[in-house]
């Protein structure tokens, strides 16, 4: 150990005596030691910012999920008032059709002064033929069980509760509430946040030609978006990232660019369908935005490790 201790020293010794050498070594180190110091700082961030943005990405499916269970509740409780109307449900248990639309349209008509826009509310009598209505009120006169979700209709894409009546004990049909699925932008409006949904391209042969006249555009991956209802700047920039920059926001569920922080979600009709995807997402500009925090420590963690490294090699030569 000793002469190890002594060989090092007299080695050292000798590099100082050969000045070239020395500050050459010196100089190599220095460069090395705050290359892997700036690469582990670097990646440090890098790793942060994608954690970050992973927790982002499961916050806005959370936030996605919480707004259809607020529906849900929302749909349930105007169901337990409309159904707790004894004319109304002697009227449906009587099948007089006339006097339950009248009853029905004064619901409808004060839900949509409430706010609810397009907000619908129908009753389908139990004692009439079953083939005539479509499958899924169909499956909730036989089965007798309430569905809620999303369903592709004639007319568009609608949140749907589809729930059995009684009267008295006795069923006597079905309670079908909805709204247009688009509505739900206004849930993400109200916290400065976007909502985009894109309809699988399979599905638009079920709309009607008049559903139709309001233009679809092509996307990716088979996906269309109705382009009067959504934000237009939003969906733009999701072309713009082009189809590599699309698979990464599907695979990895989320997906930065300079402009808008994005996150990736496939949905599916009340029948376990795919019917396509809702893209969501926020501008990171502005200081206000958390992602643009984010974004900013990356790009200021990276300005710095450069101009660092540039300033000592100007120093050192």
């Amino acid at each position: 150990m000793f002469s190890f201790v002594k060989w090092l020293k007299q080695f050292i010794s000798n590099l100082k005596q050969n000045k070239g050498l020395w500050f050459t070594i010196l100089s190599v180190t220095a460069i090395l030691g705050i290359t892997l110091s700036m690469f582990l700082m670097m990646s440090m961030t890098t790793n942060v910012a994608k954690e970050v943005y992973v927790n982002m990405a499961q916050s806005y499916s959370k936030m996605y999920n919480n707004c259809m269970a607020t529906k849900n509740d929302f749909y349930k409780q105007i169901s337990s008032t409309i159904t707790s109307d004894l004319n109304l449900l002697d009227n449906m248990a009587k099948g007089n059709t006339t006097a339950t639309n009248a009853l029905l349209k004064i619901y409808n008509d004060n839900y949509v002064k409430k706010g609810v826009k397009e907000f619908d509310v129908n009753f389908y009598s139990a004692t009439n033929q079953i083939n005539q209505y479509r499958n899924s009120i169909n499956a909730v006169i036989n089965s007798k069980n309430p569905l809620f979700g999303l369903e592709v209709l004639t007319n568009g894409i609608f949140i749907i509760l589809i729930e059995p009546v009684y009267n008295d004990d006795q069923f006597v049909g079905v309670l079908e509430l909805k709204e247009p699925f688009y509505n739900m932008k206004d849930s993400f409006n109200r916290y400065n946040q976007i909502f985009l949904f894109a309809l699988d391209k399979k599905m638009i042969t079920q709309l009607s030609i008049e559903a139709k006249q309001n233009p679809y555009d092509d996307l990716f991956d088979n996906l269309r978006v109705e382009r009067t209802r959504y934000n237009g700047a939003f969906q733009g920039s999701i072309i713009k990232d082009g189809e590599d920059g699309f698979d990464n926001l599907q695979k990895n569920k989320y997906y930065v660019d300079d402009v808008y922080y994005k996150v990736y979600e496939k949905v599916s009709d009340i029948s376990g369908v795919d019917i396509g995807a809702v893209i969501m997402g926020e501008q990171i500009e502005g200081t206000g935005a958390f992602v643009n925090i984010v974004d900013n420590m990356t790009k200021t963690v990276t300005t710095v490790a450069l101009g660092l490294m540039i300033s000592i090699l100007l120093f050192m030569f």
